[in-house]
């Protein structure tokens, strides 16, 4: 009898310290049951989360540690909470930046684009919005992580080894064919990083529209100059010397000037401008 109460507190005593295994109150063996493993946790700094089912060593942590210091010392500065990349901040700019332009106009947007280190290439990866107190310098600025890791993420090959010291520069809003066709007055300007006021503007004000891909798109980039100008000469918009067809407007403007006048004798006219014959039977 001293022996069997002795293994049931060696029992007991073991069941206490297992992840594995639960006991009834009353402590018998068909109230025993095998718990489900514990669900795997994502590695983070021990001092947010609770102790591990299985403990690590201070050198795993080390490791782990030194790790997160490498990521946060890659040039990249803490973003505040509301301009973190997350799909809440992500989903709440393009919302902005909606609504300002649709009150605004292309007036208050600008297109962006960020340049591959030590490379001429230069990558368009969304628009920002603003009021019109807020300026462009500002705008990007207060969105710089947003912008700067979506850039990352658009291009993982190109621009993501580099996030975290990459630059961002811009253009006038909807200005896309013109830098497409290399306009020579058109140069984009480099924004940076820190700007005068920029941290007290606060989030509805500004807003953010991420470049996507769709259908196996290449992305739209654009060769440039250190200076922001085009690296290849004006290219020449197609079919500029032929006729294109009237727009609405120039058929109202049409009909205005030919409103009570004999369409024939009209065109009688225009001929004998061209020095061409006109019967006048």
């Amino acid at each position: 009898m001293r022996l069997a109460y002795s293994l049931l507190g060696l029992i007991a005593t073991g069941c206490a310290f297992s992840p594995w295994i639960a006991i009834g109150p009353a402590q018998t063996r068909s109230q025993i049951a095998l718990l489900p493993p514990p669900r795997h946790e994502a590695l983070i700094s021990p001092s947010r989360r609770r102790a591990p089912a299985l403990a690590l060593s201070s050198k795993d942590w080390d490791a782990i540690l030194a790790e997160d210091d490498d990521s946060n010392q890659n040039g990249r500065i803490p973003a505040k909470p509301d301009m973190q990349y997350n799909p809440r901040n992500i989903q709440r700019q393009h919302h902005n930046f909606v609504a300002i332009r649709e009150a605004g106009g292309p007036e208050v947007t600008n297109d962006v684009y960020v340049p591959e280190p030590n490379s001429e290439v230069f990558w368009f990866v969304g628009k920002v919005a603003r009021i019109s107190d807020v300026s462009v310098e500002q705008v990007i600025a207060r969105q710089w992580p947003l912008i700067e890791q979506h850039a990352a993420n658009l291009r993982p090959i190109e621009l993501y080894p580099s996030r975290g010291r990459l630059e961002i520069w811009y253009a006038p809003g909807d200005s896309e064919m013109e830098v497409a066709y290399n306009r020579p007055d058109l140069v984009l300007q480099k924004a940076f990083r820190d700007a005068e006021g920029a941290d007290s503007i606060k989030h509805n004000l500004i807003g953010f529209q991420g470049e996507m891909y769709q259908g196996g798109e290449e992305g739209f980039r654009t060769r440039r100059k250190s200076d922001g100008s085009p690296v290849k000469p004006e290219i020449q918009s197609p079919n500029a010397n032929e006729l294109q067809a009237p727009t609405e407007d120039d058929m109202e403007r049409l009909e205005k000037e030919l409103e009570g006048k004999d369409i024939n004798e009209v065109y009688k006219e225009q001929q004998r401008r061209y020095g061409n014959k006109v019967d006048d039977d």
